[in-house]
């Protein structure tokens, strides 16, 4: 790709809305092949989206060397956090390993307790959607999409972030980490 065509590529995919997200996933150790105790596995993500009206089903994109990516394989199960305009600060708290006391069941500093589907469901966000495993769709990209059957939700009050709202990004044609 010529170089003025991957700037105005990068241009165009900035345009896209994105907000940002918090997934969060829960897997036995014996279930796990990097590590051996029960993991809680929480992150910040950019995309993610609505792909079904029946069964309700949403799309999140995973990086594929991350603890989220091994932990929601095993586990088949995640929660997805909306993020909300006062909470910016959990954007950059959740980019990093996960902070977890098992015994307070808190990640981050967030408490968290279990949803329907096992998973983490974290005491922040404007809503929150608990969802089972659908399927997974590999790519030769670097993240892989893994597609979820919403079986419960929490809403909340708020209003969502977007990246338009912060001086975050993570779109376009750069390699992020």
């Amino acid at each position: 790709m010529s170089n003025p065509t991957k700037t105005r590529l990068n241009e165009a995919l900035q345009q896209l809305s994105y907000g940002f997200y918090v997934v969060a996933t829960r897997a036995d150790g014996e279930e796990l092949a990097t590590r051996s105790k029960d993991w809680v596995s929480a992150g910040t993500v950019s995309w993610a989206m609505q792909t079904s009206f029946q069964p309700p089903l949403i799309t999140i994109a995973i990086q594929k060397d991350s603890d989220l990516n091994e932990t929601i394989q095993k586990s088949q199960v995640f929660s997805l956090t909306i993020l909300g305009k006062d909470e910016r600060d959990l954007i950059e708290r959740f980019a990093n390993n996960s902070d977890v006391d098992y015994s307070g069941n808190t990640v981050n500093g967030i408490s968290y307790k279990e949803g329907t589907t096992g998973a983490p469901i974290l005491d922040c966000g404007v809503a929150t959607l608990d969802c089972r495993l659908h399927d997974a769709l590999t790519t030769d990209g670097d993240h892989l999409l893994f597609v979820g059957y919403v079986e419960d939700v929490i809403v909340n009050d708020g209003e969502p972030i977007t990246e338009r709202d912060t001086r975050f990004e993570y779109a376009g044609t750069s390699a992020r980490s």
